[in-house]
């Protein structure tokens, strides 16, 4: 892991996505709602599963329909990164660092 320029998951759909399987280092979170429904993104330690420490959690909803967790402050995530994204028309982007 480097102090280098961080990586994007691109934009992940509802559902549970593992985004890297390894240590790693959480550098932002940008949650995406359709304007009318809430999106609810929550970020895990785990390299496979939805469950363990959650490293952030961002809401989206139709009066603030994107949401960020600003990548000022690394989070290390000692497992992995497993990312749950739910809500109708909802999406998130994980920054993360390789």
């Amino acid at each position: 892991m480097s102090n280098s320029t961080a990586l994007s998951s691109g934009l992940l759909a509802a559902g549970t996505t593992t985004v890297i399987a390894r240590k790693s280092m959480l550098s932002g979170l940008t949650v995406i709602s359709d304007g009318t429904n809430a999106a609810t993104a929550t970020v895990y330690d785990n390299a496979s599963a939805a469950s363990g420490t959650i490293l952030a959690k961002a809401v989206a909803n139709a009066t603030m329909p994107t949401a960020h967790v600003d990548g000022t402050s690394r989070v290390r995530a000692d497992n992995g990164i497993t990312v749950v994204v739910s809500g109708t028309g909802s999406g998130a982007i994980v920054y993360y660092d390789a």
